[in-house]
């Protein structure tokens, strides 16, 4: 396992944090792109979906521009390649899981496929707790607050990207 991604474990298990990665854009631009991929196989997937690669886009966008702006707001920008790699890694991680589970979905449904979509839901929390953790180390602040942040993150980015696909 290469050092990026034994990191990407690490803060996906709570272990590391956003400051342990390397500083690259290379690896930031890369993950992006790899988190965007999945994000439209698993959107594609489910049912209703609408205009998935601008959802995707509007996602992407409102992510980077989110992180930035608390980073602004601290004061502490030069941790935003990092922090950012942290972000699109650990959903890159956890999207390989929830886009497999869409497959069910999309061939049966979600009424005959409740096992995937208890599981997608599962990784959700998790996902959650993850941003919270890597929210407490970029921002020096306690992991409930980084929870709390992570899941006002959540609630918006579903609002945004609902008003675009509208």
């Amino acid at each position: 396992m290469g050092p990026l991604l034994q990191k990407l474990v690490g803060i996906c298990l709570f272990r590391d944090g956003p400051q342990d990665l390397p500083y690259s854009t290379t690896h930031l631009l890369g993950l992006i792109g790899a988190s965007m991929i999945l994000t439209y196989i698993a959107a594609d997937n489910l049912p209703d979906t609408g205009t998935v690669g601008l959802q995707v886009v509007v996602a992407t966008g409102f992510s980077l521009a989110f992180l930035y702006a608390l980073l602004l707001l601290r004061g502490l920008t030069p941790r935003f390649t990092q922090s950012a790699t942290a972000m699109f890694g650990t959903d890159v991680l956890i999207g390989i899981p929830v886009t497999l589970m869409t497959f069910p979905i999309a061939a049966y449904g979600a009424e005959q496929a409740q096992g995937a979509a208890a599981g997608i839901l599962l990784l959700w929390f998790w996902q959650v707790a993850i941003l919270g953790h890597i929210f407490r180390h970029t921002l020096e602040m306690r992991l409930a607050l980084g929870i709390l942040l992570a899941l006002a993150y959540s609630f918006l980015s579903f609002q945004v990207v609902q008003l675009a696909a509208d």
